[in-house]
């Protein structure tokens, strides 16, 4: 009696075994994203906290003091001399361009407001 094993099949056990594989780097791709979107939320915190403090520093020299808080900064502006095309022409520019609240305060890239000290004139981070 001759038994023929067709040997191009799988078996369910190979089945088995390419999903769990498929599986882990799945989980692994998955983590990595995440790790990378936590980092890029940082980076994308620290230049925001960079430009509001920037930001700070224009308002107080043109009003001679901080604001009371970072809403003024996200509603008000200031004139900034440009050439252009040979001509000096004046641009209104925001002292912030963040995304901000309904109630006009900006937001970290996590959400939340930003910590703003009024005596010292800057953002603080955590």
């Amino acid at each position: 009696m001759n038994i023929v094993i067709n040997k191009n099949s799988e078996t369910s056990f190979e089945n088995i075994i390419v999903l769990i594989m498929v599986f882990v780097l799945v989980v692994i791709s998955i983590h990595q994203y995440l790790k990378i979107t936590k980092y890029a939320k940082i980076a994308a915190y620290k230049e925001d906290v960079q430009e509001i403090n920037t930001a700070l520093i224009l308002y107080r020299l043109k009003y001679g003091r901080f604001p009371e808080n970072l809403s003024i900064l996200a509603k008000s502006g200031y004139l900034k001399k440009r050439i252009i095309n040979g001509k000096m022409q004046y641009i209104k520019n925001k002292f912030i361009k963040i995304k901000v609240d309904n109630k006009g305060y900006p937001l970290s890239p996590l959400g939340k407001r930003f910590i703003y000290n009024k005596k010292e004139g800057r953002v603080l981070t955590r």
